[in-house]
């Protein structure tokens, strides 16, 4: 096993660890979820105008052996929450709607859905170009069933809510094609405000089990190396702070839920911190002699399996 496949399985299992509490004295009937290519179930595969996609292998091919539309050889975040929860895997929404449409099936699935949409971020501007579902996009699909009484609310209130995304935002920040209008702090603080509308929003909608995961190092990916004038050899410094920021404000905003929200239950990911403490002191998990800066790149397979 490689060093990379390592890391992934290592951050997986503390992932999981994150909601154990959360969910291990409940009755979860269905997982949804929100986010990027982190969490996207195949939904890019069922956008013919998007340009980003995993249909083709070595996508899917340790676990499913075919490509589903996933970012990775195997299984998301959420399959594995799935099965920790004994439910099936979620179908990606626009699957879900299109067998709904063509009359496949009577209605959508009750184990919940997967919203997620690889390259996509929280500011809808991300990755337009390439035909990504934003955070808003996907958020009013959900509020779209909800008011046409496709799911009911009394599985939202027992269901589990996840949510990743934010990663694209802050690498396209730095991608020189167009002079940003807002400057760092101004950008995340924008970043943290979409997601705050999120949460209230499907607060409002009857979610009560939320988990909240934090970005990893954006600035030590490899694809940072194509950034103009970026270091090679290092990780990126201005990158990673923004990242820093934003994880900062994601913390809060989960610490803030019981008061803000009555009721509900979020729970934070650090993910951020799990991968770094990978990269100082590896040989604590492992044989990692082969691990260097940097991580997968965003669009690359994400390892896991």
């Amino acid at each position: 096993m490689d060093a990379m496949n390592k890391n992934k399985q290592l951050l997986l299992i503390l992932m999981l660890s994150v909601l154990t509490t959360m969910v291990a004295s409940y009755n979860v009937p269905a997982v949804f979820s929100f986010g990027d290519s982190i969490f996207d179930a195949g939904n890019n595969r069922f956008k013919k105008d998007c340009t980003i996609q995993a249909n083709f292998t070595p996508y899917g091919q340790n676990y499913f052996h075919h490509p589903t539309g996933r970012f990775t050889n195997g299984r998301t975040v959420p399959d594995f929450f799935c099965q920790f929860l004994g439910i099936d895997l979620q179908k990606p929404f626009l699957q879900a709607a299109m067998e709904v449409n063509n009359n496949k099936s009577q209605g959508y699935p009750s184990n919940g859905i997967n919203f997620a949409s690889a390259g996509s971020g929280v500011i809808n501007a991300t990755n337009a170009d390439e035909g990504v579902m934003p955070i808003h996009q996907q958020l009013d699909q959900f509020k779209l069933l909800m008011s046409q009484n496709r799911i009911d609310k009394k599985l939202v209130q027992q269901s589990l809510f996840l949510f990743e995304s934010g990663s694209n935002d802050i690498f396209n920040f730095f991608i020189p094609f167009e002079t940003p209008t807002l400057d760092p702090d101004a950008f995340v603080d924008a970043m943290l405000a979409e997601v705050g509308y999120l949460i209230d929003q499907i607060y409002q909608l009857g979610a009560r089990r939320i988990g909240i995961f934090s970005l990893g190092p954006v600035g030590c990916v490899p694809a940072r190396a194509l950034l103009p004038g970026e270091p090679v050899t290092k990780c990126f410094g201005k990158m990673n702070k923004m990242i820093k920021k934003y994880n900062k404000g994601l913390e809060t905003i989960v610490m803030g839920v019981p008061l803000t929200h009555p009721g509900a239950v979020a729970v934070y990911g650090a993910v951020y911190d799990i991968v770094q403490r990978f990269r100082a002191i590896p040989q604590r998990y492992g044989n990692f002699s082969d691990l260097h800066p940097g991580g997968s790149r965003i669009r690359q397979p994400h390892v896991v399996v």
